[in-house]
C-alpha cells in the first residue's frame, strides 16, 4: 500500500471509526427500550414555547461566536460582516454533522478565500478562541462538580460498579501510582523526546502557548472576555431550557441544568458526527443521578435526549443548509 492509499485509508477510518462507535453506543443504549411508552410520553405534549426560546439562545450563540472571531480579525486588518461570520460558524456546524472536526477547516477556509487572508492566519487565531472556550467550560465544570457533588456521588455510590469507581479515585495507590508515573517520565525524558507521541503533545503545548500570546494582540480584550462568557451563557440556556420541554424534568433547577450541560458538553470531545451515542450517555447519566428514571433506557430518559437531540441537531443542519446556498450564491456573483 503506498502512502496516498494508507493517507485515505486514515482518512476515511477518522470518519468511519467514531460513527460506529456512535451507532453501537446508540444500539446499546435503545436496545431494552420500549418505544410505545416513549411515544405516550411524546404525545403527553412537549412545552413548544419553551423549544422556541431554546431554538432562539441557539441561534444567538452561532451569531456571538462569529462576532467574537471578527474581533481577533480586525486585529489582521480586516472587518468582516456580521453576516458573513455568521454564515461561516452555520457551515461550521452543519459540516461537523457529516465529517467531525472538518467544519473548523472550512471556518476558516471561507473566511480567507472571502476577504484575502492566508489560510494559516485564520487557522492561528482559532487557537486563542479555543483556549478562552477551554478555560471558561473548566470553570464551569468546577462550578458542576462543587455544588453538585453530592447527586454525582450518590448516584455512583448506588452501584457496585460506581462504588468501585469512587473507591479507586480515593485510593492512596491512585496517588502513589501518579508520583512513580511523573518520576518515570522524568527519568526518560531524553528517550520520550525522540518519540512522535511527545513532538505532538509538546506542539500542542506550543500551539496554547501562542495561543495565549495571542490574546494579549486583541482590542479591547475585556469586551472579547465579555463575549466569550455571554457566548457560554447563550450555550447554557439553550441546554437548560430543555429541562422545560417535558412535565418529568421542568422540577430541575438551574445548577441540575449546568451538570446536564457539562456532561453534555464533554462528550463532544469526541469526535462522532453530532455527538451521536456519546452525548445521549453522558446526558441521559446526568438525568439519572437526578432522579429522572431508573435506567438509561427507561422512557423520561429516552424521550429527553432522543427530542432534545434530534431538534438541536435539526437547527443546526438547517443553519448548515443556509450557509452552503449563501457561499453558492456568492460563487455565482
Amino acid at each position: 500500500m503506498n502512502k496516498s492509499s494508507k493517507k485515505l485509508l486514515k482518512k476515511i477510518l477518522k470518519i468511519f471509526l467514531p460513527l460506529l462507535l456512535g451507532l453501537l453506543m446508540v444500539w446499546s443504549l435503545t436496545r431494552k427500550v420500549e418505544w410505545p411508552i416513549v411515544l405516550e410520553e411524546i404525545e403527553k405534549g412537549i412545552a413548544w414555547e419553551w423549544v422556541f426560546v431554546s431554538i432562539v439562545f441557539a441561534l444567538l450563540s452561532h451569531i456571538v461566536r462569529g462576532l467574537r472571531w471578527r474581533m481577533q480579525l480586525r486585529a489582521l486588518g480586516i472587518n468582516p460582516s456580521a453576516h458573513d461570520m455568521a454564515v461561516s460558524v452555520f457551515g461550521n456546524y452543519g459540516l461537523n454533522l457529516a465529517l467531525p472536526r472538518v467544519g473548523e477547516v472550512w471556518r476558516c477556509s471561507y473566511i480567507a478565500t472571502r476577504y484575502g487572508l492566508p489560510f494559516s492566519t485564520t487557522i492561528g487565531t482559532m487557537v486563542s478562541e479555543r483556549l478562552v472556550d477551554m478555560i471558561v467550560a473548566g470553570v464551569m465544570l468546577l462550578m458542576a462538580i462543587l455544588h453538585e457533588q453530592e447527586h454525582f456521588v450518590s448516584f455512583l455510590a448506588g452501584s457496585d460498579g460506581g462504588q468501585k469507581v469512587i473507591d479507586l479515585f480515593t485510593s492512596p495507590w491512585l496517588l502513589g501510582a501518579c508520583i512513580v508515573a511523573v518520576v518515570l517520565v522524568l527519568l526518560c525524558s531524553k528517550f520520550l523526546k525522540r518519540t512522535q507521541f511527545y513532538q505532538k503533545v509538546a506542539g500542542f503545548i506550543y500551539n496554547m502557548w501562542v495561543g495565549i500570546k495571542g490574546i494579549k494582540d486583541v482590542p479591547n480584550l475585556w469586551g472579547y472576555l465579555a463575549w466569550s462568557l455571554f457566548l457560554w451563557f447563550c450555550y447554557y440556556v439553550n441546554s437548560y431550557t430543555c429541562c422545560y420541554f417535558f412535565g418529568f424534568t421542568e422540577h430541575l433547577d438551574a445548577w441540575a441544568g449546568l451538570a446536564i450541560f457539562i456532561m453534555g458538553s464533554l462528550s463532544l470531545v469526541l469526535p462522532v458526527q453530532g455527538g451521536l451515542g456519546p452525548w445521549h450517555y453522558a446526558v441521559g447519566t446526568a438525568l439519572l443521578c437526578y432522579g429522572i428514571g431508573q435506567e438509561l433506557s427507561d422512557a423520561p430518559v429516552q424521550t429527553f435526549i432522543w427530542v432534545s437531540w434530534s431538534l438541536e441537531q435539526g437547527f443546526v443542519l438547517l443553519l448548515g443548509l443556509y450557509a452552503m446556498v449563501v457561499v453558492m450564491l456568492n460563487r455565482n456573483k
